[in-house]
């Protein structure tokens, strides 16, 4: 199925000639690394992003990121990087480069393949550094620590989600659980902060309920803690700047 999607969007990009590559590193759950290439190009009558390709590798160096936008990679008989008019990548030095970088070495065989700094990778560079203010930094340290001590043990995930069910009303009580915070996109973390204010009711009062826990006092002062940074004003109106913002 895989590889008769991957022929479709070919041929598309066959159809229209010309295109541009989008390209983008990560991590997985394993630690290995990854690389996303996507394609973007006019299919009349809108422009077109299709998901390519996903190639694994084993080191962050530019030269070996680079052999992986070779023709066997993202052609078929007839198509020909040639036609490539454009690249995007985010900004780190071993994609954007300007003499080393995979952009660089691309644009030494298509000199036509012009290098533009995604713009998805900007605008979260750009809330990020915006967002530095230690109350909005504070808030959202205190809901992801809150996400990890409730989903870390499973008496507690069934505390809260019994109290999901009194608290919450309505289709978002089948919601049961928080979204943890992504660590590296903004972007990401809409669904979280959303799914946090949706279930604030069914937090305060889980964290109410374990501050009485007299058998594990960890638990009880972590919870109390919690409970208290939750119940300020600074951090109720941040939370809500927050999920204004990334709307």
């Amino acid at each position: 199925m895989g590889d008769a999607i991957q022929k479709q969007i070919l041929s598309d990009i066959f159809q229209c000639k010309y295109f541009s590559i989008l390209a983008d590193e990560t991590t997985d759950v394993s630690q290995t690394e990854q690389l996303s290439l996507s394609s973007r190009f006019i299919k009349i009558p809108k422009c077109t992003k299709n998901f390519c390709a996903l190639f694994q590798f084993p080191q962050q160096q530019a030269k070996i990121l680079h052999l992986r936008f070779s023709p066997t990679h993202l052609s078929q008989p007839g198509l020909s990087l040639e036609h490539m008019r454009g690249q995007g990548y985010d900004g780190a030095s071993n994609m954007s480069g300007k003499y080393r970088g995979v952009q660089a070495r691309v644009k030494q065989l298509y000199p036509l393949a012009m290098y533009a700094h995604c713009c998805n990778h900007v605008l979260n560079l750009v809330t990020s550094t915006s967002s530095q203010l230690p109350v909005i930094r504070n808030a959202m340290a205190t809901i992801s620590d809150i996400s990890v001590f409730l989903s870390c043990s499973a008496q507690r995930l069934s505390i809260f989600q019994d109290n999901v069910e009194r608290e919450v009303s309505g289709s978002a009580s089948s919601q049961q659980k928080l979204k943890p915070i992504c660590a590296t996109s903004w972007v990401e973390r809409h669904d979280s902060i959303i799914i946090f204010v949706t279930l604030l009711p069914a937090v305060v009062s889980t964290s109410e309920e374990l501050q009485q826990e007299n058998k594990q006092v960890e638990v009880a002062t972590k919870a109390a803690t919690l409970l208290n940074s939750v119940q300020k004003c600074t951090f109720l109106i941040a939370v809500l700047v927050i999920q204004h913002t990334l709307v």
